[in-house]
């Protein structure tokens, strides 16, 4: 089992190691590991491997490799040590024998941050499209209150951006949309708030989720510029620590807050296919109506460019195809698609 769970990762891995925005701060990490995992010296990376296969057994092998990566540049970061893994200066000959060691040596200590987190990479622009589509979902519904949960929320920046028209008009100008952008309108918010497996990410762990390039250090600006735009909204948004494969405990608090929309993004590729279904089944039994569910989810489990966007709307388990973004940090295009008729209506 554990060998062909190994060979899957280690195509997915090969797979993502030609992403097009590699560049831009993790494709030498992938590059590197990739040549880790085909080499004589993976022992570390095995057992680290069979470590987090056991705990977390419906991880999926995109989230495995990006959890990994992080855990990584968390550790060299936080340590000072075993820099060279990640020191893009140097060759490959010498930057795979020191991943290598770091694996070895510090195989514990990874699994313990692997263990104890996600992938909490928070993306300052994705509020734009679920602030216009759940917009145009409550015109077109005559809505009168949201109260909105959101999966996975990280450290809480989406439902604190959202109806902030400084931060929305700061980045709505770097999207092209296809056929033409919703109008922007104020969500009746009545509540906002966003569950996120404990503990609840820090700052800290978010920076180290940014990759180690200057395109990731823009990307972390535009978070702490956002965080401090949205502050007035910081106590008004409940964040609770919740595993959201704890569907129990999931569907309390859908219907002890009397949720009618949930927000998940980039949150369900962790999982393989049965665990989403079942999650969705989750939330769609337990929504206030008219219920919405809004998931944004990269297009290709993070090996291309991109995300797509679905909808689930009054209990139902089908998905609407809402939209196709072109770069799931949301600086290139959106293209409509036949599901946004159905939210927005005629």
């Amino acid at each position: 089992m554990i060998s062909a769970r190994k060979e899957s990762l280690r195509e997915a891995l090969a797979d993502m190691c030609h992403h097009q925005q590699g560049n831009h701060g993790w494709s030498a990490f992938h590059e590197c590991l990739r040549e880790v995992a085909a080499s004589g010296r993976s022992a570390g990376l095995d057992r680290l491997l069979s470590a987090l296969w056991r705990r977390r057994p419906d991880i999926s092998d995109a989230h495995a490799i990006t959890l990994l990566g992080i855990a990584v540049r968390h550790l060299v970061t936080h340590d000072g040590r075993h820099t060279e893994a990640l020191d893009t200066e140097l060759p490959l000959a010498r930057r795979v024998p020191a991943l290598a060691r770091l694996l070895e040596e510090r195989c514990d200590a990874l699994a313990h941050l692997m263990d104890r987190h996600s992938n909490s990479y928070t993306g300052a622009r994705r509020f734009l499209l679920p602030q216009l589509v759940i917009g145009a979902f409550v015109a077109s519904r005559s809505v009168r209150r949201v109260r909105l949960l959101d999966l996975g929320t990280s450290i809480g920046l989406l439902p604190r951006q959202l109806n902030n028209e400084v931060i929305f008009s700061r980045f709505a100008g770097d999207l092209r949309w296809h056929p033409a952008a919703p109008p922007f309108r104020r969500i009746p918010l009545e509540l906002a708030c966003g569950v996120d497996r404990p503990p609840l990410p820090t700052l800290d762990w978010v920076r180290t989720c940014h990759g180690p390039s200057d395109y990731y250090e823009q990307r972390f600006e535009e978070v702490l510029w956002s965080l401090d735009q949205s502050k007035a909204a910081e106590q008004e948004v409940l964040l609770r620590p919740l595993d959201i494969l704890d569907r129990a405990g999931l569907a309390d608090i859908l219907t002890s807050l009397r949720i009618n929309v949930v927000t998940c993004n980039f949150v369900l590729y962790q999982y393989g296919d049965e665990i989403k279904r079942r999650l969705v089944d989750t939330v769609m039994s337990a929504l206030d109506a008219p219920g919405l569910m809004l998931v944004m989810e990269p297009s290709h489990a993070l090996a291309r460019m991109g995300c797509t966007v679905q909808a689930y709307l009054d209990g139902s388990t089908e998905p609407l195809h809402v939209a196709d973004v072109s770069d799931a940090h949301f600086l290139g295009e959106v293209t409509l698609r036949a599901g946004m008729d159905v939210l927005a209506g005629p």
